[in-house]
């Protein structure tokens, strides 16, 4: 059974408050999406299988529960000084075509992180709707 345009609109409203709670099953997942408070910021904290496991944030193993899940956060590999260093290295013909390609390289290198929370509920709903075939509204509010 699929949610209806209806139970969207429901569960966006419910997680747009001050508190609010929604339980899905997403994928075979029980999901627990919550308002929670961090530094005076209301956000969308999601529980995979009642649970947050911290090695879910670098996703070092490949796991697909932060793909679907969580909000991806990319961040530059190198400081702002580095990278403007290679960058202007990059351009330099000091440096033989390789070595110049190598520092582009360096200059554009970033990491991700998976962030178990979202900053809306309509940020979260529609990640959601993007990355789960099956998506059943099991509890709005309990």
């Amino acid at each position: 059974m699929s949610i209806t345009k209806e139970q969207w609109a429901e569960i966006e409203k419910q997680l747009s408050g001050i508190t609010g709670r929604v339980k899905l099953m997403c994928d075979g997942y029980e999901i627990d999406a919550n308002i929670e408070r961090c530094k005076m910021r209301l956000y969308v904290m999601v529980y995979v299988d009642g649970c947050f496991k911290g090695e879910w944030i670098a996703n070092r193993e490949g796991s697909e529960i932060p793909l679907k899940f969580y909000r991806e956060q990319k961040r530059p590999a190198a400081g702002a000084k580095m990278r403007a260093w290679y960058l202007k290295e990059s351009k330099s013909r000091f440096w033989s075509k390789e070595q110049r390609a190598e520092h582009a390289a360096k200059a554009r290198k970033t990491f991700s992180t998976w962030i178990p929370y979202w900053p809306n509920a309509k940020a979260f709903c529609r990640h959601i709707r993007k990355t789960c075939t099956s998506i059943e509204l099991v509890k709005i509010g309990y």
